[in-house]
């Protein structure tokens, strides 16, 4: 069984013969490859080597499109910091408020900044992993784009204090979401992760999620030609997982570290596919035996009710962290599948 057929008999609840595994490694092809990171990030090809060598490397069961939030930023008008041993981040926001920000032309996802790189990037991988290895790439949820745009603290001043802004700057960005969201998938990824960090409970209540975001995430979810798998964004989603089993072209969710698997699993009853919930910052500082240890405990937690894919949380893995430590994970999953009750 391939990674293709391994993960997409887990999504329908159909037998496999391990459960599938998968690692962030966008910054990390470039260790592999020995390029400097605004290569990376700027080229397609550069970038399509490193999840290349990822793939050859580790033998992971997806692979990842462009994971690099700043290029949207920047298509915004904002200002990319760059870092030698991370992935790129949003160093200026476009814009200071709403009304600045909704003067701005909206991006063309084939013509503005970057984002051309990450399509053909895109296109080229999914060329390559066809009917092999599934192809996934990572977008921000409708209700924290604006956030890329104005930077996290302008936009939650925005939503607390000025709801009609907010509302309009919703409406305003969530069209740039749907043409990304839809442009990905027109140049070859099999889904989207949508990071929503608005959902997480370190950056809004529930009421505050459920009355103000949600709706508009299943009107924007709704308009997406494509699989969804919603992402917590850094933070815990414990309460406002049972907020989305029925949201339009939801498949699965990403837990994170914090959060309970089998409590997700209850909150989001039998179907979604559940992702998760290892220590992302682990990884570097961890011996491979705790790593498979701590999967061992993922996997038997999760892996027996289905639909469970074993990764970690958060975004990359740190460059820092040694290649046993992800080959962990996979025996792990190789040794749940001979023995279910092996002793983490």
């Amino acid at each position: 069984m391939n990674a293709h057929e391994r993960v997409m008999n887990t999504l329908q609840g159909r037998p496999t013969d391990r459960v599938p595994v998968f690692a962030v490694l966008g910054a990390y092809g470039g260790k592999l490859t020995h390029t400097d990171l605004r290569t990376l990030y700027s080229d397609a090809r550069a970038y399509v080597a490193g999840q290349r060598a990822v793939q050859d490397t580790f033998g992971l069961d997806l692979v990842l499109a462009t994971f690099d939030y700043s290029a949207l930023a920047e298509a915004f008008g904002g200002e990319v910091a760059w870092f030698e041993d991370q992935a790129p981040n949003m160093k200026r926001p476009g814009a200071r408020d709403a009304a600045a920000a909704m003067a701005l032309p909206l991006p063309d996802p084939y013509r503005t900044a970057r984002l051309p790189v990450i399509l053909e990037a895109t296109r080229q991988l999914a060329g390559l992993y066809q009917g092999r290895v599934p192809l996934f790439a990572a977008v921000p949820g409708p209700g924290a784009l604006p956030s890329m745009v104005l930077g996290l603290e302008t936009w939650l001043e925005t939503v607390l204090f000025d709801e009609p802004a907010a509302s309009r700057m919703l409406e305003w960005s969530g069209r740039f979401f749907v043409a990304w969201a839809n442009a990905l998938l027109e140049a070859g990824a099999t889904g989207l992760v949508v990071t929503e960090s608005v959902a997480s409970a370190e950056i809004s209540p529930r009421r505050l999620f459920a009355e103000r975001f949600m709706p508009h995430v299943r009107t924007m979810f709704a308009r997406v030609r494509g699989p969804l798998v919603f992402h917590h964004g850094g933070g815990r989603i414990g309460s406002v997982l049972d907020l989305l089993p029925g949201v339009p072209g939801l498949v699965g969710v990403v837990v994170s570290s914090k959060d309970d698997l089998g409590a997700a699993r209850q909150a989001l009853g039998p179907e979604p596919l559940l992702i998760g919930n290892l220590d992302n910052l682990s990884l570097p500082t961890a011996t491979a035996a705790e790593i498979r240890a701590r999967s061992l405990a993922c996997l038997q937690a999760a892996a027996p009710a289905g639909r469970y894919i074993l990764s970690h949380s958060a975004a990359d893995v740190p460059l820092s962290a040694p290649p046993e430590n992800l080959r962990a994970m996979i025996a792990a999953s190789e040794e749940y599948a001979r023995n279910p009750h092996a002793l983490p």
